[in-house]
């Protein structure tokens, strides 16, 4: 579905995932530094930390047995911090404006991309504070994305309200419409619908009011992707089929593809399968024309749930490992936790519980590598199921339990809502069945609240448990 701040593609080459940078005399213009000028700069100690600059963006190059995404740009975050020390904010921000191909995306999203949250959390915590209104504006956005992918949702709320405020402030509409879009897909991702539509619809009405075509198209993936949670798919293809339109109208190919993919994903659940094979493969083809092999494993991953869910396993794993492949290739540390779990879940569908949870166990793994909490908690919930369908039920409540809190934590109530009906699947199970009553009215209330389609199954998980009461 629609990313928050991804939207382009991620920056690789070769089959090691480097990158070819800019030229340094285009950085070293960009920062307007010039070599021979540094004479002038004084204290000495004021032009050693410039030279310190000027020798990172000149000289330095990435050692080629060095798979870290984060060493390519190494030279770049290095000036950066050399800047920061001498307390020159301008030059420093513009280290940020930096494009890196082949997608020319500037660097603070080039990293966000690459999963590097943390790093992108110290950039803009020091230039907090030390620029002008607009730029605080951006600091404060990014740094809302960059806790909203580390799953600290409540955080993000407040850096994303911080940049409302003051863009709003300065009249800067652009970044106000960007960070109520944010704003809606936090309040997405706690399960807060119905206030996520507010904030897209905000949103939206900016975008159209400055002509932002690609603001738009955004807002209305966003609002597509709210009404998919909700279970409503003809109205979540409507927004998909008017980002796809905008999408192709103003020449963006990578948001004609997940324009593709999102439609790919609804007419998957509404069991037209074959529509969404059609649009899963113009994703698959469109990231692949572009080389956006995040998208492409992406849509591998998409096209394997659909065979998935048709019962074709083997075909389904064929496509989640090559999704895995991808993922392992590029560096992407969140895509191969999916991939991860997607193998899963499809070890899991053949009854083949104790495979699965060897996937859980790195998909788990991976997401405390990376620290996302939404990760952690999925696998942990993913995990518990398994073992209670192995029947051992002291082991699920554990990692159940240990789920449950997490998502408790970040605020994560749909899948909190699922792994509540699991806990009190086990409680039946176990003969606890005022626990398991009190367990499964928790998920009730959830799934009622967000309105989506889990609520029935539940319900007949109470009334099974009605009938063991009585029987007892």
């Amino acid at each position: 579905m629609v990313d928050l701040s991804k939207s382009g593609s991620k920056v690789e080459s070769d089959r090691v995932g480097r990158v070819s940078l800019p030229p340094a005399d285009y950085v070293l213009e960009l920062l307007k530094l010039d070599a021979d000028a540094l004479k002038l700069i004084e204290p000495p100690s004021k032009r050693h930390q410039y030279r310190a600059v000027i020798n990172w963006v000149t000289n330095y190059k990435c050692p080629p047995e060095v798979n870290e995404k984060l060493e390519v740009v190494k030279g770049y975050l290095e000036a950066f911090y050399h800047l920061c020390e001498v307390e020159d904010w301008e030059r420093a921000k513009q280290i940020l404006n930096i494009k890196v191909p082949p997608v020319d995306e500037y660097l603070d999203s080039q990293l966000r991309s690459w999963d590097y949250y943390e790093e992108c959390i110290h950039i803009y915590r020091r230039l907090l504070g030390k620029l002008d209104q607009y730029w605080e504006s951006i600091c404060l956005n990014g740094l809302g994305i960059a806790y909203y992918f580390l799953g600290e949702y409540h955080k993000a709320i407040e850096y994303f309200q911080q940049s409302l405020q003051i863009a709003r402030e300065i009249g800067d509409l652009l970044t106000e419409g960007k960070a109520l879009g944010n704003l809606g897909n936090v309040y997405d991702s706690l399960g807060e619908y119905h206030k996520a539509i507010e904030y897209h619809q905000q949103s939206l009405q900016i975008a159209r009011e400055i002509g932002d075509r690609s603001g738009e198209g955004s807002a209305l993936g966003n609002l597509g992707n709210v009404y998919y949670l909700l279970g409503e798919y003809d109205k979540a293809i409507e927004y998909y089929q008017q980002l796809l339109q905008i999408a192709r109208e103003i020449g963006n190919r990578s948001g004609e593809g997940a324009a593709s993919g999102n439609l790919g994903l609804a007419y998957y659940l509404l069991g037209e399968y074959d529509k969404a094979i059609e649009y899963h493969q113009q994703s698959l083809q469109i990231a692949r024309e572009i080389g956006n092999r995040s998208g492409e494993g992406s849509a591998l991953g998409s096209l394997g749930n659909v065979y998935y869910l048709l019962g074709e396993y083997d075909k389904a794993m064929e496509y989640y490992q090559q999704s895995l492949q991808i993922a392992r290739e590029i560096g992407d540390r969140s895509g191969e936790g999916i991939a991860l779990g997607n193998l899963g879940n499809a070890y899991y569908s053949l009854g083949k519980y104790h495979k699965a949870i060897e996937y859980y166990q790195q998909d788990l793994q991976i997401a405390r590598e990376i620290g996302t909490r939404s990760g952690e908690g999925h696998a942990l919930g993913d995990w518990g199921e398994s073992l209670l369908k192995l029947e051992k039920y002291t082991e699920s409540l554990e990692y159940s339990q240990a789920a449950l809190e997490i998502l408790k934590q970040i605020g994560e109530r749909h899948y909190q809502a699922k792994v509540l009906k699991n806990i009190a699947e086990t409680h039946q199970h176990l003969g606890n069945l005022d626990a398991a009553r009190q367990y499964c009215d928790e998920a009730i209330a959830i799934f009622t609240e967000l309105g989506v389609p889990e609520l029935k199954e539940c319900q007949e998980l109470r009334e099974e448990i009605h009938k063991s009461s009585r029987v007892c």
